[in-house]
C-alpha cells in the first residue's frame, strides 16, 4: 500500500482511553482526508441537519478539486424526485450548517442522488441485510486482516475488516 500506518504512541493496552481516541487516527489514515469528512458527516448527520432531514437524505459522496479541501461538492442520497426537491429548495441553509459544523466551507454545492428504495434510510437490521458485500482482491484481504489481527474485540475486528474491504473497493474508483 501507500503509506506505512503508524498508531500514536502514547496508547499503549493499560490505558483507560476512549475507543474512539484511539481509533479514530487509524481510521483516518486508513480513509483518507475526503472519506474521512464523509465518515463525520455521516455519523453527525442527524445533529448537523436535525431527525427530519436525516429520515430521507444520506450523505453519499465527497468531492474536491485536486489537492483542494475547500468548495467542494457533497452527493446526498434522497428516496425521490419530491424530497429532491425539497433538498433543492434549502440547500444554501443545508449548506451553512455542514460548514458551521466543520468549522470552515468545506462546500459549495450539493449533489442529489436519488434511489427510490426507501428502505435505506431506516435504521434498521433488515436494510443492513440489503446492503451488498463488497469483494476485494485476495491480496488486499489479507492486507486488511493483517492490520487488524491485534484487535482483540471480535465485533470491532469485524466493522474494521468491512470498513477496510469499503475502502481498497473505492479506491479503485
Amino acid at each position: 500500500m501507500k503509506n506505512e500506518i503508524k498508531i500514536n504512541k502514547e496508547h499503549t493496552l493499560n490505558d483507560l482511553t476512549n475507543v474512539a481516541q484511539t481509533i479514530m487516527p487509524l481510521v483516518k489514515q486508513i480513509l483518507g482526508p475526503k472519506n474521512y469528512l464523509l465518515l463525520e458527516l455521516l455519523k453527525n448527520w442527524q445533529d448537523i441537519v436535525g431527525e427530519d432531514m436525516t429520515q430521507y437524505s444520506l450523505p453519499q459522496k465527497v468531492t474536491f478539486r485536486k489537492n483542494e479541501r475547500t468548495d467542494g461538492s457533497l452527493t446526498l442520497l434522497v428516496p425521490s424526485g419530491a424530497f429532491a426537491m425539497e433538498i433543492q429548495q434549502k440547500e444554501r441553509k443545508i449548506l451553512e450548517k455542514i460548514n458551521a459544523f466543520l468549522g470552515y466551507s468545506a462546500f459549495a454545492k450539493i449533489k442529489i442522488l436519488q434511489n427510490g428504495n426507501p428502505d435505506i434510510f431506516r435504521a434498521t437490521k433488515k436494510s443492513s441485510d440489503k446492503i451488498k458485500k463488497i469483494l476485494v482482491s485476495e491480496k488486499e484481504q489479507n492486507y486488511i486482516i493483517q492490520q487488524i489481527k491485534d484487535i482483540n474485540n471480535p465485533d470491532l475486528r469485524d466493522i474494521l475488516e468491512k470498513l477496510g474491504k469499503a475502502v481498497m473497493c473505492d479506491n479503485r474508483k
